[in-house]
């Protein structure tokens, strides 16, 4: 069973957008922006990597466990869908310096990659 640790450090629960809330260089994504950030490509973590399919799917890995979910963007978030382990939410987007994404809720925020294509093969 995969961890809330990992949808957690992707997906955080929904809050109100501070521009605060942001690295100070960075900018929040629109929603076609992350749109065309997100599809077809894979998010990167230390401890997960997850592909997030043009059709809306995702493939994910964590450890040595494989878990699917789905994806879509509402208005200007991302939304992620994980029914086997009953967890639902939505994030803004950030472009930070140097290629990282901040992924965030209002009150945190966690940096990650975006790699270009499904590189893990998920």
């Amino acid at each position: 069973m995969l961890s809330c640790r990992a949808f957690l450090a992707i997906v955080l629960t929904a809050g109100n957008w501070s521009a605060a809330a942001f690295a100070q260089d960075a900018r929040p994504l629109s929603g076609p922006e992350i749109s065309t950030a997100i599809s077809g490509n894979t998010i990167k973590a230390p401890t997960f990597a997850e592909y997030y399919d043009p059709d809306g799917s995702i493939r994910g890995l964590e450890g040595e466990e494989k878990y699917t979910g789905s994806w879509h963007v509402d208005g200007d978030k991302l939304c992620v869908d994980f029914p086997r382990h009953d967890f639902k939410d939505c994030v803004w987007v950030a472009l930070g310096t140097d290629g990282e994404y901040s992924f965030m809720n209002g009150r945190q925020t966690n940096l990650r990659t975006i790699v270009a294509g499904n590189p893990d093969g998920l």
